[in-house]
């Protein structure tokens, strides 16, 4: 008999746990909401009431952190987001660090940056760089400067409309303002964009 109900329970375990965990996007107030098996945390960072307004005491979302392209439930998408704080100093993702011959194209765009070799004048051909963003920063798509430590990877809810998203949330394109899929060696912002559920864009009188 008890060898039997160690088999029952060895069957129906999975499910149980499975049965525990919500799914990604879902509203939590601490991560054992999202999981007891502590696979998936709950993002504190987004608070929001029953009605999606902003609340101190709302609760959070459920996301699974530090996660790699194959990591995520087929409801989420591995993403990297970085630090919006350090999005402040323009940069052109298409010279920084990237030395190009100069000509007479580049005439405005080399004396709108920071230029490396730094000259009043460039001779035709001669290769030269904007150097706008520090050594511990990337120029993202968008021109703006990122810090690359502050960098966090992060699985996301996947959606096509905004009825999708939980309250408070909206559906939006990824690719701009530090959100991108997440990075490969052929793609270091990601192949290509993808609609996540991210915090509403609120009125600055809201």
């Amino acid at each position: 008999m008890a060898r039997r109900l160690l088999l029952a329970f060895a069957l129906i375990a999975p499910a149980l746990l499975s049965a525990c965990q919500r799914r990604i996007g879902s509203s939590c107030k601490v991560s054992t909401d999202c999981s007891i098996r502590g696979d998936r945390v709950c993002d504190l960072s987004h608070l929001v009431d029953g009605d999606g307004d902003l609340d101190p005491n709302g609760k959070g979302e459920c996301i699974i952190d530090g996660c790699t392209p194959s990591a995520c439930p087929r409801e989420g998408t591995c993403m990297q987001v970085y630090g919006a704080e350090f999005l402040s100093v323009a940069c052109d993702p298409e010279l920084e660090d990237r030395p190009r011959a100069y000509s007479d194209e580049l005439v405005d765009r080399i004396a709108a940056c920071r230029a490396d070799p730094a000259s009043e004048s460039y001779i035709d051909g001669e290769p030269v760089a904007c150097n706008d963003c520090d050594s511990h920063e990337v120029c993202l798509p968008e021109g703006l400067c990122a810090d690359i430590l502050s960098v966090r990877t992060s699985c996301r809810k996947e959606c096509s409309s905004d009825s999708q998203c939980r309250d408070g949330y909206e559906c939006r394109e990824s690719g701009s303002n530090g959100v991108y899929r997440v990075a490969t060696p052929a793609y270091p912002f990601g192949n290509g964009t993808v609609k996540i559920c991210m915090p509403v864009r609120r009125a600055p009188d809201e």
